[in-house]
């Protein structure tokens, strides 16, 4: 079967080296010499391997969107840019963002969980992604890595690297502004100044804020709303022409009734999914912030750089719930009724995470050999409660992960044409925690379990303790990547690599060797892909294939442990994942433009057995075969934009744009409850820009389908039930306009 898939993978490699190679000459015949080029497709400089380049040039997996893109095709926050990237899956749930690659992805939100891709902003790791969502503002572009980054980004860059570079200060002076109105009574309004204080000095900052009803109807309240505000500010500093010293800082917080979780398959009560019973009144107050430097020294024979930064993350949330329990059902002990204030649930998370990270780098992007080396240090905290009151509470006030690796890829030109790369990185993890699960003490004042009394969790009331949870426990990995790049000509490129990645273990409640302990997985891929430019930079057409070979993938799900709610991570001991992308744009007149993805996912667990089985399968419980959660198999993406130019020089422009998934399971149990059927979404934008171009108006539509999207769904373990369980709702149709101005 391997064999098969691998001839497949080289077969149509074999192809598209053909069909560029002759369209490139084609293409360069047909160019009248001395001829103006016109309009042409913008290039788009990426540092995704530590240097700079066009991401054309860039011998991977790429997604590079300018500002002016993101401008264009509507991206306002990470979640969508699953309509506009091949191959991801990026969903906001719970406060927390999920991003999937491939296939590849991690639904362990918690203090002990990690993503499976690495989310950084300007070069620093974002350990928990909880104000993602906010940091869609003065950005000078996304660069989204798909495939295993091991070598330069190590840390949970498994399945592969969203980078956000925001917009740094420059020697001009710049101010702009933006309001955006919008249904759901949205109002957010943006800012942006940048002066030069001197010829070594200058500051650039950024704010953002953001009101909007919720638009899920609950008990007295709406929730998944927002209430945010976000801020930024850089200081760059060149006291000599060879050293630059950038300081930072940014601030997120987000407040409201927060998320509410909608009962799915025999909880819903049908109708409309955005609105349902709420058990209690939900609260949210989230802050994100931190501080960052980089140094880089240029040095007669390569570029030092150093980057710091600490960074904290708050959480206060009261979580709303709907229906535990099927509509019509008799009420089952321990469950509420939702329209009932007594009795029932509240999910209530408190969190303080503190983490920091140093990255030193000495590199240098001159001469034949292009290369960079490294050390990195990572340390998190956090302080962790949670209780779903009155019934549990897991209380773990120190919580820690440490990271630290050294490593170095270097990239040697053989010929003007044909360049080859190699790169290693070493990595020693460690991860603990001390804590315990509580439950309430009985009216008779008696501990019925193990441990007893042990402190209270809201006075006066007192706790019985129901088990420790301990872990300490280090694990290590050697990652490599080895790559191939030639230049078909000037506008082709063609490359091919292999390359590991690798994720620390962890641990679930209680203390060894009862405490869930998994290992780390590690994923071997192989990928080959293609990049073109044709026509004088009119046309793009990218393409590449890949084979995963995934070893002990952790799969997390909400599962029982000691009769109680809690998230369970396991290793699924081998799957398989294998597909094709393609990604094109073309400048079809001055005025007409087009650009579309499409991606192809095979992804399955070839081995997946737990052998005491789980709450729906005692005993022993067998996944094999099964396709991996969030992974449909078929995605499409199509975009058109037209403009107009209007007496007096004004110019009119209109997009429309439209996404395709085939159906996909969000659960790795593949019940129908946590199903994902087949749905488009389409959005529609029209933008007028003024003669000076100072200021322009916009008007939207997104989701004009209306299509309420599944993002995150679980069943019911508690109480064994496959046919019921909760999960979030992407939004519903949304519209408004937006007005900016440049001064």
């Amino acid at each position: 079967m391997k064999s098969h898939q691998a001839l497949l993978s080289c077969g149509a490699a074999a192809c598209v080296l053909a069909f560029s190679a002759q369209a490139s000459a084609q293409a360069a015949d047909a160019a009248p010499a001395g001829k103006g080029v016109g309009v042409q497709l913008e290039e788009v400089v990426v540092t995704a391997q530590r240097r700079a380049e066009t991401s054309q040039r860039t011998a991977l997996a790429i997604t590079a969107l300018s500002a002016n893109q993101l401008q264009e095709q509507g991206v306002r926050t990470v979640t969508d840019l699953t309509t506009v990237v091949p191959g991801i899956q990026v969903g906001s749930t719970g406060g927390s963002v999920e991003i999937s690659v491939r296939g590849i992805g991690s639904t362990n939100n918690t203090e002990v969980g990690d993503p499976a891709v690495a989310f950084n902003v300007d070069g620093v790791y974002m350990a928990r992604p909880r104000s993602a969502a906010g940091l869609f503002f003065d950005l000078d572009r996304t660069e989204i890595l798909r495939g295993p980054q091991g070598t330069l980004y190590g840390r949970n860059a498994t399945a592969g690297s969203f980078n956000l570079i925001t917009k740094k200060p420059t020697d001009t002076f710049e101010a702009s502004g933006q309001l955006e109105l919008g249904n759901f009574s949205l109002v957010r309004a943006s800012g942006v100044l940048n002066a030069p204080l001197s010829d070594k000095v200058a500051i650039r900052g950024a704010f953002q804020t953001e009101k909007r009803d919720g638009y899920t109807s609950g008990l007295n309240n709406n929730y998944n709303d927002e209430d945010a505000a976000a801020g930024r500010l850089h200081v760059l500093i060149k006291p000599t022409e060879d050293l630059s010293i950038l300081l930072s800082a940014d601030y997120f917080q987000n407040k409201g009734a927060g998320p509410a979780s909608a009962p799915l398959g025999q909880y819903a009560q049908g109708g409309d999914p955005y609105t349902f019973p709420i058990s209690k009144r939900g609260s949210n107050d989230q802050k994100n912030y931190g501080f960052a430097a980089q140094v880089d020294w240029r040095l007669p024979f390569a570029t030092l750089t150093y980057l710091g930064a600490i960074r904290d993350d708050d959480v206060d949330t009261v979580a709303g719930q709907g229906r535990g329990y099927p509509v019509g059902a008799v009420q089952p002990a321990g469950r509420c009724e939702p329209t009932t204030a007594v009795g029932c649930l509240n999910l209530i998370f408190r969190s303080r995470e503190e983490q920091q990270s140093h990255e030193l780098r000495l590199g240098d992007d001159r001469g034949r050999l292009k290369w960079v080396a490294g050390l990195y240090y990572f340390k998190e905290d956090n302080d962790v409660f949670f209780n779903a009151s009155p019934a549990v509470a897991f209380i773990q006030p120190n919580t820690f992960a440490e990271s630290k690796a050294a490593f170095a890829q270097g990239t040697y030109s053989v010929t003007d044409r044909l360049r080859v790369t190699a790169g290693l990185r070493y990595t020693q993890d460690e991860k603990g925690r001390t804590g315990g699960t509580y439950v309430n003490l009985p009216s008779n004042g008696v501990c019925p379990l193990p441990g007893g009394l042990n402190g209270s969790l809201f006075a006066p009331i007192p706790g019985c303790l129901l088990y420790a949870n301990v872990a300490d426990f280090t694990w290590n990995a050697t990652n490599y990547k080895l790559g191939v790049e030639y230049d078909l000509t000037p506008t082709s490129l063609f490359y091919a690599d292999t390359a590991t990645g690798y994720k620390a273990g962890g641990y679930g409640d209680g203390q060894p060797p009862a405490n869930n302990k998994y290992d780390p997985e590690h994923l071997t891929a192989y990928e080959a892909g293609i990049k073109n430019r044709f026509f004088n930079n009119r046309v793009q057409a990218n393409i590449s294939v890949f084979y995963y070979d995934y070893k002990d993938f952790q799969v997390s799900a909400l599962g029982v442990v000691a009769g109680q709610p809690s998230n369970v991570t396991v290793n699924a001991p081998k799957a398989t994942l294998y597909g094709a992308e393609f990604e094109g744009s073309a400048v079809l007149t001055d005025a007409d433009r087009i650009d579309g993805a499409f991606s192809y996912l095979h992804a399955r667990y070839d081995n997946f057995v737990l052998p005491t089985g789980d709450a729906f399968n005692p005993g022993r419980a067998d996944y094999s075969g099964l396709p991996l959660a969030k992974s449909p198999e078929w995605t499409f993406s199509l975009g058109y934009q037209h403009a107009w130019t209007l007496p007096g020089d004004g110019r009119l422009t209109g997009r429309v744009q439209t996404h395709y998934e085939s159906s996909k399971n969000l659960d790795y149990h593949n019940f129908g409850v946590t199903a994902q059927g087949a749905y488009t979404k389409t959005d529609i934008m029209l933008t007028y820009d003024s003669p000076s171009r100072r200021w322009s108006v916009m008007a939207y539509g997104r989701n004009l389908e209306d299509k309420a999207v599944l993002i995150q769904a679980s069943p019911d373990a508690q109480t064994a039930n496959r046919f019921g369980g909760t999960g979030s709702y992407a939004p519903p149709r949304l519209y408004g306009v937006q007005f900016s101005a440049r001064f």
